[in-house]
Parts: structure tokens; C-alpha cells; sequence
């Protein structure tokens, strides 16, 4: 289940308000003493995060399935995506990307959806959260997510202050609806970021040595491609040498986005199928991302998934007048 965009924090006794963590969403299989950690594009995650595998046993239950996000944790125990770079991107990059710092590995659980084969999906969320407290024993790498009532304003201000994401207002009796964004979830960020597809990428203007300049990004509005932007900066020497060997792999002759971006450099376009994470300043009117910079691979996440939530439509095209 996923949240839809709110414009601005609110008060209400009928949310929970819930840290926006920034991570890597998760679902939890557990059977017995076997985990499963699966991303919002199937992937299993479990390998990338060995740290975790103790979960089960703080479980009590023979089987369940949790929802959940993936956290890395600072020196100063503040939720850091990019201290996770390197365990995406070894999806994809041969050899991967260089290590990051020592971070802390946390799940942050904040649902239960079944326990000992009993679907709890019509369940209203604060039953589940409160099933959920019951169950799962926490410890330094599992715990159960906290959450505040009634003062989503006051939350997301401590969010800005101490630079995270934002927050999520979930409805108190909102049931769970699989692979459906509802506005029973509301997210409200505080910083501007999000997925993109990478349809390309350009060559000129850069240093002699970089492998590329930039990458071209798309996201779907009414379930066709559209170009949003060009990134060129936030990935290390290492990571563009990683990217430029992937994506020389997947050159196609078309380009993917419905209408070509109008960029005066040499274009490679290439499959829409990798998917990056950027943090950028604000969209501008024509709907393009100002100020991006590359934040890490997202191979837990699908490119259907990457949608330009909250871009303006691109002005319309001028229309030719009759020739006289």
C-alpha cells in the first residue's frame, strides 16, 4: 500500500503521524526461522541486508508478514539513504560500488498484515499496530515504528529542524489495500525527492576523463514516459564508470520519452528499465526538476513505479497558425 502527496502538515485525531524515513520499503516473510525481505519490485532483499536476519526470533509467532522500511542509521542516528548506495547498486554494478561508512541496518516495522496464517488486511490500522506491538520483540535491528496522535503539524516542524524527510498521516481506521496508493496515507515532505527512470544519457561539455556528462530523466504522467530532467553531478568517479558499463549494454535506437528533450549535446538513449534516486530543489513550471543530484541506483523499485507526482504538466505545445 502506498501513500498519495499531501501539500502541507495538518492536525487530526484521526491520524497517526509517522516518520518519513527515506529508506528502502520492504515486506517481511517470516516462516519460522526463515526471512524473506521483498522490495516494491519483488526483488529479495535479503542478501544485501544479512544484519537482519535474526528477526524471526524476536517474532512471537511461527509465521507472519510485516511491512515495513529499511533504515540506515548515522553517526548520529539520523536516517541516511545514502549510506545504503553501495548495497543497491551491487544489484547492478560489476564490481560495485565503493562502501560506504559503517552505518546501522534498522528495520522500522510500522504494519502487520499476517500472523500465523490469518490475513489482517480488513483489520482497522490502529488494531494492527497494536497486534503489532504485541508480537514483535524489539531490538537494535527490528523494532516497531513509533508514531505521534493528533499534532501532525508539531512532527513535521521537528522533521524540518532536524533535516529529514518528513512525515506520513495514516488514517486510524484505514484498512490495508495491496499495491494501491490511497489517500487514507498522506505523505508530506519535507525535502523534494523521488525515483526516476534513466532514458539516457549525454556526452560533451565535462571533464575529458568522465564517462558521461549527465542522465536523462522520465517519469510516467497518464502512463506514458515523460522527460523531466538532467542529472549531472552527486555520483562518484567509480559509480559513473559502473553506470556507463551498464548502460552502454542497453542502447536502443528510439528515444523512450514520448517527446525527445531538446538537448543540443550527444545523446545515447537507452532502455527504460534502471531507476535512480534524486534529491532536487523544486519542479519548475515546464515541469522539469531544478537543482537534481544523483542519490543512488534503486533496484527495488520497478520504472512503472516512478510517477511525476507532483511536476506541473508540461505547457502545451504552440499550435502552427495557417500559412498566408
Amino acid at each position: 500500500m502506498l501513500p498519495t502527496l499531501a501539500p502541507e502538515p495538518f492536525d487530526s485525531p484521526d491520524h497517526l503521524f509517522e516518520l518519513k524515513w527515506g529508506g528502502v520499503r520492504a515486506l517481511a516473510y517470516v516462516q519460522r526461522t526463515h526471512l524473506r525481505l521483498q522490495a516494491r519490485n519483488l526483488r529479495d532483499l535479503s542478501p544485501l541486508y544479512p544484519e537482519l536476519a535474526g528477526l524471526p526470533h524476536q517474532l512471537r509467532a511461527r509465521s507472519a508478514l510485516l511491512d515495513g522500511e529499511i533504515v540506515a542509521l548515522g553517526p548520529e542516528g539520523h536516517p541516511d539513504f545514502s549510506l545504503q548506495r553501495s548495497r543497491l547498486a551491487s544489484c547492478l554494478l560489476k564490481p560495485p560500488a565503493k562502501r560506504p561508512a559503517a552505518a546501522e541496518i534498522s528495520y522500522q516495522a510500522f504494519d502487520v498484515l499476517f500472523l500465523d496464517g490469518r490475513s489482517l488486511l480488513n483489520r482497522p490500522l490502529a488494531e494492527r499496530k497494536s497486534i503489532l506491538r504485541d508480537v514483535l520483540e524489539p531490538s537494535q535491528a527490528a523494532q516497531v515504528c513509533d508514531f505521534i496522535e493528533d499534532e501532525g503539524i508539531a512532527f513535521f516542524e521537528a522533521a524540518v529542524e532536524h533535516k529529514l524527510e518528513g512525515i506520513v498521516a495514516k488514517e486510524k481506521g484505514s484498512l490495508y489495500f495491496p499495491a494501491r496508493r490511497s489517500p487514507a496515507w498522506l505523505e508530506v515532505r519535507a525535502l523534494q525527492g523521488g525515483e526516476f527512470v534513466i532514458g539516457g544519457y549525454t556526452f560533451g561539455g565535462g571533464r575529458r576523463r568522465d564517462p558521461f556528462q549527465g542522465l536523462l530523466l522520465g517519469a510516467y504522467r497518464g502512463g506514458r514516459l515523460r522527460y523531466v530532467g538532467q542529472v549531472s553531478g552527486g555520483y562518484s568517479d567509480e559509480e559513473a564508470a559502473g553506470l556507463a558499463g551498464l548502460l552502454s549494454k542497453m542502447h536502443v535506437a528510439r528515444c523512450p520519452f514520448v517527446e525527445p528533450p531538446a538537448i543540443q549535446r550527444f545523446i545515447f538513449w537507452v532502455k527504460p528499465q534502471v531507476v535512480c534516486q534524486v534529491r532536487f530543489s523544486h519542479w519548475s513550471p515546464q515541469g522539469r526538476l531544478r537543482f537534481p543530484v544523483f542519490a543512488g541506483l534503486r533496484t527495488d523499485v520497478s520504472p512503472q513505479d516512478c510517477f511525476a507526482e507532483q511536476a506541473p504538466p508540461p505547457p502545451p505545445r504552440p499550435r502552427r497558425g495557417p500559412l498566408s
